[in-house]
């Protein structure tokens, strides 16, 4: 699957911002409603997601300068 790029650099940030919105979501509901526990899982592991997409865009791209480096050399 094909994403443009201005889509596909923000979508770390877009499961960070969701994940927020989710655990923010868990304060409106208050604490005690059914379905907090959900929301509140749901938000962590869309932050850890985004992070973890966003660490290895890092390192991934790192690599590749890394080897660029080398073949120039």
């Amino acid at each position: 699957m094909w994403l443009p790029g201005p889509v596909y650099e923000s979508l770390p940030y877009c499961y960070v911002i969701g994940g927020l919105l989710f655990i923010g979501g868990t304060f409106y509901l208050g604490p005690d409603a059914p379905g907090a526990m959900l929301y509140i899982g749901c938000g962590i592991f869309s932050i850890v997601a985004g992070a973890a997409v966003f660490l290895r865009r890092q390192a991934y791209r790192g690599a590749q300068e890394q080897m660029e480096q080398i073949d120039f050399a």
